[in-house]
Order: C-alpha cells, then structure tokens, then sequence
C-alpha cells in the first residue's frame, strides 16, 4: 500500500500522468473563473445604484467624490447593510420614498464624523 501524500490527497492512480490531479486544478480553476464572472456582473448590476447614491451625498451636501464614498462606506459598515442596498434606499429618497430613521441617524453621524476629521486636518497641516 502506497502512502498518501502530505494533505490528506489520495494518489494519481499509477499510468494516469497525473490526470487526476490536473483535473482538480482545471475544475478549481474553472470555480475561480465562475465565482469571478459572478462578482463582476453583481458589481455592473449595483454600480449604477451605487453612483446616484454618491451624486445624492455629494449634490445634497456639497461632498467631494472621495467623501461621499467614505460616508456610504461607513454608514453601510455601521447599519451592516450591503452597500448596494443603502444606495437603492438613498436613491427611492430621491424619488419620494423616506430614509429610515436609522439610516437617516447614520447618514447624519457619518458627516459629523466626516467634518471632524476635516477639520482636525486642516488644523494640523501647515
């Protein structure tokens, strides 16, 4: 009886070249490449949502590009909500729809912590 390879992997069984093992990897491969294909096509889907929400933040309080992603960044860090769903809530605000209490009482936090930040910068530069 052969031992087994380090890992817990069974051997390429004797006049295979190694097809078994080259077949893992092209099946892994091929996962990677699907799971990829996935995220992609979930960030084109989002995007959209996601840069109306940064044009509402930047239109509504006067915030640069860079500023209003760090506060979708970090409202969505601290309600736990994905970044594309706070975008369509923020965009149906637009269209009529309210922001929820909670997402509203973050949105605020976010920008005060954006403008303290700011300031505490400005201080210390020279």
């Amino acid at each position: 009886m052969r031992a087994q390879p380090e890992g817990g992997e069974q051997p390429d069984k004797p006049g295979t070249g190694g097809l078994n093992q080259g077949a893992r990897v092209n099946h892994e491969e091929q996962k990677d490449l699907r799971d990829e294909v996935d995220q992609l096509r979930r960030a084109m889907e989002t995007r959209p949502a996601i840069d109306q929400a940064r044009g509402i933040l930047m239109a509504s309080f006067g915030l640069s590009p860079e500023d209003a992603w760090t506060v979708l960044v970090s409202v969505s860090q601290n309600t736990n909500t994905k970044l594309h769903s706070l975008a369509d809530e923020l965009v149906t605000t637009v269209q009529g729809g309210a922001l929820s209490e909670t997402m509203r009482q973050q949105v605020s936090a976010a920008l005060t912590g954006l403008e303290a930040a700011t300031e505490s910068s400005s201080e210390t530069a020279p």
